[in-house]
């Protein structure tokens, strides 16, 4: 029986959905429409399911399947493709491998996996919005679809007569557990607790025990689901109206929209004088929630779109912009989505599934394809022997060169678009060797000669572990033990580091402080990103100063040297402009490499090491290392590209590549900061 009301309700979920992407004010929780639709959806599907096995005593799977896969797949392929062209045409080069890749995930209905990875990967901050990255929700959905068929199978075969009983126990166990188990995450992980399954399913697991219980619920009084309706609609007005970003989800908050929507349902499940049926019922609502999925699928990559032609795009653009997301949708659904659903070709369920797995390969394909597009038409990959990089500035066939002038090479290493994969190798296990996100237990690496007869610590956060590569290298050359304490985005200082994770920031460095002190080794190597940190005690952690990271700095240098342990300062790298990439410069200008410099002083002024320097003038014995002039070898500007190297990897990161590259001058530059302290300079 179709209930126009859930059509209403669909209405709703899609338009605080809109609304929240157009950027509202008033829409700050309007990301709770996705709750909303998990709730319909997990209702919808185990009534289906659970009149099936009632009439006929069990589930026929590809039938099933074959319905969902005419219903979901056409539109969702066909906003795949719009996604690649946007992809190709308006979004930066550099980041096609990524959102291919997404387009790959989004077709196999495993993208909500693949963001969250990426939402704790601390290297990932350079990867704009994703034109595929709604799809996470619907991943939830299909994995469901998948999955809990297979269980009513079971439990129809097991239980028997008592099939739904035995479905409202599975079921409500499996709910449970994932609730719990989003409570859990969403405080230890919030990244991937938004995106992963598990901490979601409970969601549509309240729809479809809502769906087991119907019956039961039809035989309350109405007025008393009149009231819960009208209640849901305002649990779920309150979550948009006072939920934002910075509210912990999912986990409890989500009750607020999930159990909305099951009053909301609950009170159209037979007629109740007074419910929001009528309202819900109303024509125009009926009408965008029969539009409800072509509409989020195609407003998210319209928007993406908009946004990166035009990044100054004011409110009432992308107020525009939601709702002319109707006009292809329609389309979509009348030129697509319907003629395959109900058309009689599609009918037989091999058939079905058959157009399911072409339109699977086609969004495959077309992920892979746009991937494939990165490397049309670049510079060519340069071989070791052609590219350098620091070593091209002792070349005296090199003197005189401006680097930040020259406009074009003809190879390069790595190439613009493999930038950000060129990093220490270490990332690939960041969990084995870096603290992330949550934990603030010190991580120990040991990499140089592990039988070394002294022990080098570098310790920091990511402006540290960028030097591993060449440290550990020169540590093989002087026969050190290099041994590694790394936390993404957390200076090795006494501060309030003023971000989300402040708290474990600052618990992990009283640790490594102790673990340091206790292994005494000989020499301590440090680096960190920020000049800035949040003043002791300090209530407002966002007003950062650099006198505070000075004072935390000093602080804790000063008790490492006070141990009689020698440390050297590697200053952090000068700092790019904010709104600028290098590496996406260098793709979209290969001919007009001058164009992707910047202001040498004013790079060297806004990073960390102004702060850290100051720091070594307060602590008697600290030195200094400052490869400035190797990053930025020009006297006014600082180059992309220096001896056919790409410099920059990742925001301020420098490429591994320049990194090794440049190991001879850290080696000489630390060999003279510690007074030939080892030996003899590599």
């Amino acid at each position: 029986m179709l209930r126009l009301d859930i059509e209403g309700m669909r209405a709703i979920a899609v338009g605080v959905v809109l609304a929240f992407h157009a950027g509202l004010p008033w829409f700050a929780g309007g990301f709770v429409g996705v709750d909303v639709f998990f709730v319909l959806s997990g209702f919808l599907i185990t009534g289906l399911l659970a009149r099936e096995v009632a009439l006929t005593g069990r589930v026929r799977i590809g039938n099933f399947w074959a319905r969902r896969v005419k219903r979901l797949l056409p539109a969702s392929a066909t906003v795949l493709a719009f996604s690649a062209l946007v992809t190709y045409v308006w979004l930066p080069i550099t980041q096609r491998e990524d959102f291919g890749g997404d387009i790959v995930s989004a077709a196999l209905y495993v993208v909500n996996w693949r963001l969250a990875d990426r939402s704790v990967d601390y290297l990932a901050e350079d990867v704009g919005a994703s034109p595929v990255q709604h799809y996470w929700s619907l991943s939830v959905e299909e994995q469901f679809y998948v999955i809990w068929p297979l269980l009513m199978v079971v439990v129809a075969v097991v239980a028997a007569k008592r099939w739904k009983v035995g479905a409202f126990g599975v079921l409500g166990l499996v709910t449970v557990t994932s609730f719990a188990w989003s409570v859990e995450q969403s405080h230890s992980n919030p990244g991937t607790a938004f995106f992963v399954s598990t901490t979601r399913i409970w969601e549509l697991g309240i729809g479809a025990l809502l769906a087991l219980s119907a019956t039961r619920v039809s035989r309350l009084p109405g007025a008393l689901r009149a009231i819960g309706g009208w209640g849901g609609i305002a649990a779920i007005a309150y979550a948009t109206l006072f939920f934002d970003g910075s509210t912990t989800w999912p986990g409890v908050n989500a009750l607020v929209p999930t159990l909305g929507a099951a009053l909301m349902i609950a009170s159209g499940i037979t007629a109740a004088p007074y419910s929001p049926q009528r309202l819900l019922s109303a024509r125009p609502m009926v009408w965008i929630g029969g539009l409800s999925y072509s509409i989020y699928l195609w407003h998210w990559p319209m928007l993406v779109a908009a946004q990166a032609k035009y990044p100054d795009l004011r409110l009432r653009w992308t107020v525009l912009l939601m709702i002319l997301s109707i006009v292809p949708a329609w389309f979509c659904h009348k030129l697509i989505e319907n003629p395959i659903r109900f058309g009689t070709p599609f009918k037989p369920t091999s058939r079905a599934l058959g157009i399911g797995a072409a339109l699977t390969a086609l969004g495959v394909g077309i992920g892979f394809a746009l991937n494939a597009s990165v490397a049309v038409g670049t510079v060519e990959k340069a071989a070791p022997a052609d590219s350098p990089g620091a070593a091209a500035l002792d070349d005296p066939a090199n003197a005189g060169v401006v680097w930040s002038d020259i406009k074009a090479v003809d190879k390069m290493r790595p190439l613009a678009f493999q930038a950000t994969k060129d990093r220490p190798p270490q990332y690939d296990n960041r969990r084995e060797c870096q603290v992330l996100d949550g934990s603030s237990e010190p991580v120990e690496c040991d990499f140089g000669d592990r039988a070394g007869a002294h022990t080098v610590v570098i310790v920091g956060d990511s402006k540290m572990v960028q030097w591993q590569t060449a440290l550990s290298s020169i540590a093989k050359d002087q026969n050190w033990k290099l041994v590694q304490f790394a936390k993404s985005a957390c200076a090795f200082a006494d501060i309030s580091t003023g971000n989300a994770d402040g708290d474990n920031c600052r618990a992990w460095g009283k640790a490594t402080m102790a673990r340091i002190l206790d292994m005494k080794p000989d020499l301590v190597i440090v680096s960190n990103r920020h000049g800035t940190a949040a003043p002791q005690h300090a209530r407002n952690t966002s007003r950062r100063s650099r006198e505070a990271m000075v004072d935390g700095l000093a602080n804790y240098w000063k008790r490492v040297t006070d141990a009689g342990i020698p440390l050297v300062s590697l200053e952090d790298n000068p700092l790019p402009p904010e709104d600028r990439l290098v590496y996406e410069c260098v793709a979209r200008h290969p001919q007009e490499l001058n164009r992707c410099s910047f202001d040498r002083k004013r790079a060297i002024e806004e990073s960390g090491a102004p702060s850290q320097r100051a720091a070594a003038e307060r602590v008697p014995g600290v030195k200094t290392v400052d490869l400035s002039g190797t990053i930025c070898p020009d006297r006014d500007r600082c180059p992309a590209v220096i001896g056919n190297v790409l410099v920059y990897r990742q925001g301020s990161h420098l490429t591994t590549t320049f990194v090794d590259s440049a190991k001879p001058r850290l080696s000489a530059a630390l060999w003279r900061a510690t007074d030939g302290l080892f030996g003899a300079n590599a």
